[in-house]
This record gives structure tokens, C-alpha cells and sequence, in this order.
């Protein structure tokens, strides 16, 4: 068996090989020093050693190819493929995580990597070249180029996946981001709108496709992307339900951001009767909320033409769209309504993010009718 031990700071570890017929014991040090968080590593190095023993698919030189022992063992020196550089094995990773992204996830992350992961200095560097303090000058940079915590902080996500994978593949002894720290994200400003603007929104939209589609943002908490992609099969107003199944990006028709964003949301009583108005004109297609010839909403155009018209018609203080959303989540915290049906109305898998953005909206307790009390 393969045990973990410590000499002098350092781990090592121990355990037995058979060559040529004859077993030997060996010790080989981990370069690594005698620490809580080392000492899991090492357990997890031991664990797989113990497995490719067992399996017969041990190479000594390949897995210690400076050992000593190796001389004494009467094995070859290993000598390693040239390693790739950080940008060639960046685009490698990405590839094969195509497969299990959706196209608009999968489409940020190539950005992440052609724009701020590939371009030298650091994406010229060999795989195992790289280090921690040049990661930590590559965030600096990052910063210095004017990019937020948010975004730096997804590509720095994604580097540690790229180096978590190179060190699984045991192309690098450990991997240099294992101990970066994420930048400190500033909390989403969350500014909802009060019920005069409410009203005023919604009547001041253009067309009764407009109208239902503010009322239903405003009214379920959707994510813009999860109310493009509804079909009106997806309406239930005997059940006052509205089913999320998927979401709607420039490539179509995907899932929805999480398997728990796939969910059923209760329609309050004043939605209900909005959509009802809306369902009884002649329908063009079979998207709830469609432009002018009869196709999917762009998003992109409402967002940048429609959106601040529709908040100067309304004479309402200028705020992005997602408010809506922000807009929901409060005004059922503020009418007591439970935390986490609140959460499993906005599609999260936990109260975290609700009571992350809207603890302080969460001082009255919970009542019944939460829906009926917020007038939505």
C-alpha cells in the first residue's frame, strides 16, 4: 500500500513496486510542503498511485522521471512530449467542453480565451512554464485594462479549469492558480422599480405584445431570455401557471441557465388578466412575445431602442430592463412572502442568491397571498 508520510517539512511517499520479478520499497518525495491542504493533494496522488498499481499501469519513469531510484531499478530515464503552449492547450480545452456549454456560454468562453488568455506574453508560455506570479500580473492587467471584477473573475474561472485539467492529465506537477484569490465583486445594484412605475410602464408600451411582455417581466421575475424563448403552450391561465423550459440566445432556442431555472412560476391575478387579454387577439406564431413580422422579440433592439423610449414615455428614472426582475423579488420579500418560495419562483437552486441581493427586503414574516398583496 502507498502511505503518506513527512521528512524533515517535506511530504513523501511510500509504497511498493514489483520490477523483474523482485519488489521493491520506495520512497519519493512530492516536493510539496507538510501542510493541511498539501497533505490532501498528496492523499489524492497516493489513492491514484495505488490504483495504477493495481491496474498493472504504473510507469515509474513516466510519474518520477528525476528519481533516483530509477538507476537502482534498472529502468530509462522518461522524457516527456514537448508540452503545448498555454494558448494552443487553452483552445484544446475549450473544445472539449463544447459538448456539455450551451452555444452562448460556450460562445464567452472562446472570447475569454481569444482576448484575454491566448495573446502573449502568458499565452506564448509553455504549459509548464507558467507561474503563480504571472498569473497574478496577468488579473493586475486585466484590471488595468479597464475590466471588471466580474469578468475577470470569470476568466480567471476558466484558467483554473484549463490548469486543473493539465494537472489531471499530469502534464504540470500542480497547478499555478490553485491559490489566486477572486477579485471582490461589487453587489448588483438593486433599484426596483415602485408600483406608479409599474403602471406607467406598462402603459406606456406601444402594441399589446409590448404591454404583456413588461407585465410579464414584471409580474414572474423572468430573465429576459427565459421570457423570449415561451411558447404559448407554455401559458396555463386555467392553473394561473407559467412553465420555464428553455432560454432564448442569438443561436435560438437552448436550456435555461440552470436545471433549476426549469420550473413552474404562479401567475398573480392582475397578469392573469393581462395575458388573457392578450391571448384573445389573433395569434401570428407560436412564441408568446414576437416583433412586428410575426418573429422571436430581439432582445438586443428592445434593450437599446425600445427600453429607454418606453422609460421617457413613461416619465420613469432611467434603469436597465433586468430591474424588472429585481422589481418582482422585492415586492414579494416586501409582502412577506416566504424566502424560498421566492427563490424557487426566480429559478434558484438555494436561498443564497435571494438572501445575498434582497436580505434587507426579508424583515416582515410570512404571510399568505403573497401574490394578491404585491398586486401582481
Amino acid at each position: 500500500m502507498a502511505g503518506v508520510h513527512a521528512q524533515n517539512g517535506r511530504l513523501l511517499l511510500t509504497f511498493q513496486f514489483t520490477h523483474a520479478g523482485r519488489r521493491f520499497r520506495c520512497r519519493e518525495f512530492l516536493h510539496l510542503d507538510d501542510c493541511r491542504d498539501n497533505r490532501r493533494l498528496a492523499a489524492r496522488l497516493s489513492a491514484e498511485l495505488e490504483r495504477d498499481l493495481a491496474a498493472g499501469r504504473f510507469d515509474y519513469a513516466a510519474r518520477f522521471p528525476l528519481s533516483r531510484n530509477l538507476v537502482r531499478l534498472g529502468l530509462q530515464p522518461h522524457v516527456p512530449p514537448a508540452l503545448p503552449s498555454l494558448a494552443a492547450y487553452a483552445f484544446q480545452w475549450l473544445a472539449a467542453q463544447r459538448a456539455h456549454l450551451r452555444p452562448s456560454t460556450f460562445y464567452d468562453y472562446t472570447l475569454i480565451v481569444r482576448k484575454h488568455l491566448a495573446p502573449p506574453p502568458l499565452g506564448a508560455r509553455l504549459l509548464d512554464q507558467v507561474t503563480h506570479l504571472e498569473l497574478e500580473n496577468w488579473l493586475l492587467g486585466l484590471k488595468q485594462a479597464g475590466l471588471g471584477p466580474r469578468r475577470i473573475n470569470m476568466a480567471l474561472a476558466r484558467v483554473r479549469s484549463i490548469f486543473r485539467l493539465a494537472e489531471e492529465q499530469r502534464l504540470i506537477p500542480r497547478s499555478p492558480a490553485r491559490h489566486i484569490r477572486a477579485l471582490r465583486e461589487p453587489r448588483a445594484a438593486v433599484d426596483p422599480f415602485n408600483r406608479r412605475e409599474c403602471v406607467d410602464l406598462i402603459g406606456a408600451a406601444s402594441s399589446p405584445c409590448e404591454q404583456a411582455l413588461l407585465a410579464t417581466l414584471l409580474g414572474t421575475g423572468l430573465r429576459p431570455s427565459e421570457a423570449l424563448a415561451l411558447r404559448w403552450s407554455d401559458l396555463d391561465l386555467k392553473r394561473s401557471l407559467l412553465c420555464v423550459r428553455g432560454s432564448r440566445s442569438r443561436y435560438g432556442v437552448g436550456m435555461t441557465k440552470t436545471a433549476a431555472s426549469e420550473r413552474e412560476v404562479d401567475l398573480g391575478p392582475l397578469l392573469v388578466y393581462q395575458l388573457r387579454r392578450y391571448a384573445a387577439l389573433p395569434r401570428r406564431a407560436p412564441w408568446l412575445f414576437v416583433g412586428a413580422r410575426g418573429k422571436p422579440l430581439d432582445w438586443t433592439n428592445f434593450r437599446t431602442r425600445r427600453w429607454p423610449a418606453l422609460l421617457a414615455a413613461a416619465g420613469v428614472r432611467p434603469r436597465p430592463p433586468y430591474q424588472c426582475r429585481h422589481t418582482y423579488a422585492t415586492t414579494l420579500l416586501a409582502t412577506g412572502a416566504n424566502p424560498q418560495y421566492v427563490a424557487h419562483q426566480l429559478g434558484h437552486s438555494s436561498l443564497a442568491m435571494v438572501i445575498r441581493h434582497y436580505a434587507r427586503w426579508t424583515h416582515k414574516p410570512e404571510s399568505a397571498g403573497a401574490l394578491t398583496q404585491a398586486g401582481l
